[in-house]
């Protein structure tokens, strides 16, 4: 009975951190601002001027069409802009905008200024605690899913 209770808790606190909205200010979603990070962040580093949208849907570990959903939505904010690959037609490169830097970096310092509150608030101690639990029960998570998958084969 006392593991139930803990699962339901377990559950309903992720539950919950999910719910935050941590970037109110500027008015794109928490996996808006991943893609955002994710595209801008791979033209930092390989140089390229964008990536590939199945690369993209790859990194933020969503389906396909979820991401073709979204980059249309940035598309039509003027985020983002798509170029077909020259190499291959079939392939579609995504890019910021000008905008969707700006609106990165807005971003960015919105998250920053709230993580700052809340590592304030709790105090750093307890959040590297909780930052170490939090990596610890994703492994342990990743491995029970790889062993029930590598079982249901």
């Amino acid at each position: 009975m006392k593991n139930t209770a803990v699962h339901t808790r377990l559950m309903y606190a992720f539950q919950r951190i999910r719910k935050v909205d941590v970037i109110p200010e500027t008015g794109i979603s928490k996996m808006e601002f991943f893609a955002l990070q994710a595209i801008g962040g791979y033209q930092h580093k390989t140089g390229l001027p964008g990536i590939y949208v199945s690369e993209l849907a790859h990194n933020l570990k969503i389906a396909s069409s979820q991401t073709s959903r979204m980059l249309k939505t940035l598309e039509e904010r003027e985020l983002i802009a798509r170029k077909a690959d020259v190499r291959d037609r079939r392939n579609t490169c995504v890019f910021l905008t000008e905008k969707g830097k700006q609106i990165c970096r807005e971003t960015q310092v919105s998250m920053k200024r709230y993580m700052e509150q809340v590592l304030q608030t709790m105090g750093e101690e307890r959040v590297e605690e909780l930052i170490e639990l939090c990596n610890e029960l994703a492994d342990v998570m990743e491995q029970t899913s790889f062993q029930h998958e590598q079982s249901s084969s």
